[in-house]
């Protein structure tokens, strides 16, 4: 085979691999330049306060709001939201797992429509000497529900089993 160019003006093999040689350098500096002027977005979920919230809104809440004393440690309050009728609480957990808190003064019907929609009936669980019916939920979604007087409470998670009832044994109303 030979390096040199033909006489049809077709390239050689050897100005073939150049070409290519050359493209592939520029675009490994292209790559190089931007990820030395790129920073990653880490973890963008913003945390609240939400004891601040639970002082706040306990005075005047119309029923006992649970909420834990502490978070444990890796896991962050990503929103805690209180009115008259209604209180939510929602956390990440270390392993960036989901679990919510709802507590609402409406049926269980009503509630599980609104917070664990396709969810199906899964058993009871006792936790912490209170019974919670447990609820399966699309996705691997997990809810527990416990209604007492005019209030519901929720739990709507994506943590394991365990961990959800860990949290749920942590909850207090003081």
């Amino acid at each position: 085979m030979s390096t040199t160019r033909s006489t049809r003006g077709n390239p050689s093999m050897g100005d073939i691999l150049r070409s290519m040689a050359v493209i592939a350098l520029i675009v490994l500096a292209i790559y190089g330049i931007g990820k030395l002027f790129t920073t990653s977005p880490g973890d963008q979920t913003r945390a609240v306060d939400y004891v601040q919230t639970v002082e706040q809104a306990r005075p005047s809440a119309g029923f006992a709001l649970l909420a834990p004393a502490a978070l444990p440690a890796g896991w962050k309050a990503t929103s805690a939201r209180f009115d008259p009728a209604a209180w939510h609480l929602g956390v990440l957990t270390d392993d960036k797992d989901y679990i919510g808190l709802e507590q609402v003064t409406l049926s269980v019907d009503r509630a599980v429509t609104r917070f664990a929609d396709g969810s199906t009936a899964g058993g009871t669980a006792d936790i912490a000497g209170s019974t919670w019916t447990v609820r399966n939920g699309p996705r691997g979604r997990l809810t527990l529900v416990r209604h007492e007087g005019e209030l519901t409470t929720l739990i709507n998670a994506t943590a394991p089993r365990a961990v959800v009832e860990s949290y749920v044994a942590s909850l207090s109303t003081s």
